[in-house]
């Protein structure tokens, strides 16, 4: 469940058992070099992760990456990024304090007037709880198969659940953010900071 506000002395965030849940307006964005070095992010990824600007520029995004996160994801993450096309994707992430939060992210690269992919831009939303025990579920398969068999499988596992769904994995994610009325977040945040 989202932490609404009511006013503006509530805080932001929640937390709980460890988990941190973002309130609804929150959006985190982060921008990384075509090597997934950090170059900006904004306030809310920092205060979310319990950086400071200065321990994060210039840092691996992986930084914030939660070890409960298969290696599969990010694969297909990176293999669709470095074709130009941006994607959604549900990330658990870690924060400095041992804390972590889900986010739906929607990751775009950015091009140069010669269409070569320059960096890329991560936004980032509470993910919904529905969404959260789906992928939490097919995440532990996916790292149970990556730690016993290796990631060939996983993906192998990953391309066969999602061919039983009928789905691609952009497709896989549109439908289970459907009900939520979840656009993906480049449709609507402003790219202003970009040059």
């Amino acid at each position: 469940m989202f932490l609404k506000l009511k006013d503006k002395n509530m805080p932001k965030l929640r937390k709980i058992k460890n988990e941190i849940k973002c309130a609804r307006q929150q959006i985190i964005v982060s921008r990384t070099d075509i090597k997934g070095n950090i170059v900006y992010c904004n306030a809310t990824f920092l205060e979310v992760n319990s950086f400071k600007t200065s321990e994060v520029i210039k840092q691996p995004h992986s930084l914030v990456r939660h070890p409960d996160m298969p290696k599969t994801i990010f694969h297909i993450i990176w293999s669709i990024i470095e074709q130009g096309l941006p994607i959604q994707a549900v990330i658990k992430n870690q924060t400095n304090n041992g804390e972590y939060y889900w986010s739906l992210m929607t990751i775009k690269p950015q091009k140069d007037r010669d269409n070569n992919v320059i960096s890329y831009v991560a936004y980032g939303k509470q993910a919904p709880n529905a969404v959260i025990h789906t992928m939490e579920s097919l995440y532990q398969i996916l790292s149970k198969i990556e730690n016993e068999v290796n990631i060939d499988a996983a993906r192998q596992y990953l391309e066969s659940y999602l061919r039983e769904k009928k789905m691609t994995y952009a497709q896989y994610m549109k439908h289970l953010t459907k009900n939520h009325k979840i656009r993906c977040l480049c449709d609507f945040v402003k790219h202003a900071f970009i040059k």
